[in-house]
């Protein structure tokens, strides 16, 4: 009796996981007053005006260190924005190890001390680590319980929407792009192309790789989506399905430089560097724009050994660079 007592104990506790907050999506955050591991007093009150992320995380938790780390990842591309993040433990014996994990990863989060569990109650903390994002109003925007594989995407997501970035149909467009219903299958397959490219830019690149084989479900002679997602199976180390991608953009479109210049890559990453070669000669001959094809015969030619034809390679490959951007990068800002 007693070991049935404990596994509906278990069943129990994991059946109210998702509901354990004690505050909802749209409902004002409780205040907080709370010591920093560095002897400040912080509040709530002081990130007012800011979206604010908090995590609350343990240091003996990996998938808690993978969710600081997929928070300051997304905050390095959001320099400029009012975003903040904090972080909070509940045991003042770990204030150390904390502090170290955060140092030796390089974030610079306030680190603030709940030993009270005043904060863990107020919001209803029961699963690590927990992630909550505040809009500027102070309103809880959404949470995150625990480190799901789609946190990144909806941490970005959500505070997106807290920066008034997005509305709520486009936070649903973002978190489950294959739900949206367009009118034809070019529109389709176009606008699942671009969100393929705005993963890219997040370095999302399993969502990515997603959105762009959506893409080619939407209409399969798209040649670009095809291309797109040969390079990125090339940048998550997958050359033969690479390699299967360009030769279907080929087909679809043979005098594609970007499809011919991803071939002779793909080929190069399989270790063939004299077909690589080939092929890539063939297409910086052709191309407008060969920055990208001069550089992979670079990489061919040292990996061949024949330095002095590596070293002129990328040689072309930088004058094309520079020739493309007639003005310094210090100047082409606007101050």
């Amino acid at each position: 009796m007693k070991i049935i007592a404990i596994i509906f104990s278990i069943l129990l506790f994991f059946s109210h996981v998702s509901n354990a907050l004690s505050i909802s999506s749209g409902e004002t955050a409780p205040p907080f007053t709370l010591s920093s591991s560095e002897g400040k007093t912080l509040s709530l009150s002081s990130y007012k005006g800011k979206v604010t992320v908090i995590i609350f995380w343990r240091t003996d938790q990996k998938r808690s260190l993978l969710a600081l780390q997929d928070a300051q990842n997304i905050l390095g591309n959001l320099k400029g924005k009012d975003v903040s993040v904090i972080s909070v433990i509940g045991e003042k014996e770990t204030m150390d190890e904390a502090k170290k994990i955060l140092a030796d990863n390089s974030m610079d989060f306030p680190l603030l001390i709940d030993s009270d569990r005043q904060m863990y109650g107020d919001y209803g903390i029961r699963v690590f680590p927990t992630t909550m994002v505040i809009d500027k109003e102070g309103l809880l925007v959404d949470s995150i319980p625990s480190r799901p594989a789609s946190y990144r995407l909806k941490l970005n997501g959500y505070i997106r929407k807290a920066l008034g970035e997005i509305d709520e149909a486009g936070l649903d467009s973002l978190l489950h792009p294959q739900k949206e219903v367009t009118d034809g299958d070019m529109l389709e397959a176009t606008r699942l192309y671009n969100l393929s490219l705005k993963f890219v830019d997040m370095r999302m690149y399993d969502q990515a790789i997603e959105s762009a084989a959506n893409s080619i479900k939407a209409k399969p002679d798209m040649a670009k989506s095809h291309i797109l997602i040969g390079y990125l199976y090339m940048e998550v180390d997958e050359a033969d399905k690479a390699l299967a991608a360009f030769d279907r953009a080929l087909e679809l479109t043979p005098e594609s430089h970007d499809a011919q210049t991803g071939r002779g890559s793909a080929l190069l990453m399989k270790g063939d560097v004299d077909s690589a070669i080939k092929i890539l000669d063939k297409a910086a001959l052709a191309n407008p724009y060969p920055q990208k094809t001069y550089y992979e015969l670079g990489k061919a030619y040292e990996i061949r050994g024949d330095k002095d034809k590596a070293v002129e390679m990328y040689k072309k490959a930088f004058s094309k660079i520079v020739k493309k951007h007639i003005l310094p990068s210090s100047l082409s800002k606007c101050q």
